[in-house]
């Protein structure tokens, strides 16, 4: 971004020029009365979103299950513990996915579709009314389940009474 500022306003290293029009003003679309020009942090945010959108859509190519056995694979980047082993850009995806800004804006974009229920975490996805997990909702139950690490499939039995 200030890179983008310098090219834009002039100035150098040492020296800043004054900007006459505020940073927001110019992201806007060129339709909206601005110059088009992208906002860096969100584009990277959008960038750095995408890596967790596609760990979860191709979870079975190999680049994928080599995440996912290194760091636990998207799921893994829910979680908040800070990996001192991780390397450096996993470290910075999951700090930018666990920033207070920012952290709900993919959980929020996401709308779950049970399926057959092989990837969704009965107790710790917000997979029913999206607003908040069983294990939150009921803690206590969740403590005395047998069933704590469960998938939607892998819990009770479905009987076909045709």
């Amino acid at each position: 971004m200030c890179i983008q500022r310098r090219f834009l306003w002039g100035g150098g290293a040492n020296h800043n020029k004054i900007a006459w029009v505020n940073w927001e003003a110019v992201c806007l679309p060129k339709e909206s009365g601005g110059l088009g020009i992208k906002d860096i942090n969100k584009f990277n945010l959008a960038l750095l979103g995408k890596w967790k959108w596609n760990l979860f859509h191709h979870h079975g190519e190999l680049w994928a299950k080599v995440l996912e056995s290194k760091y636990g694979g998207w799921r893994g980047l829910d979680e908040a513990s800070c990996d001192n082993n991780a390397s450096i850009w996993w470290r910075d995806l999951k700090f930018v996915l666990h920033h207070p800004i920012h952290q709900n804006v993919f959980q929020d974009g996401i709308i779950w579709k049970v399926g057959s229920g092989d990837k969704i975490k009965f107790w710790e996805d917000r997979w029913l009314d999206g607003e908040i997990t069983f294990l939150a909702k009921y803690p206590r139950l969740y403590l005395n389940s047998c069933q704590q690490n469960h998938r939607i499939e892998e819990m009770g039995a479905q009987k076909d009474m045709g």
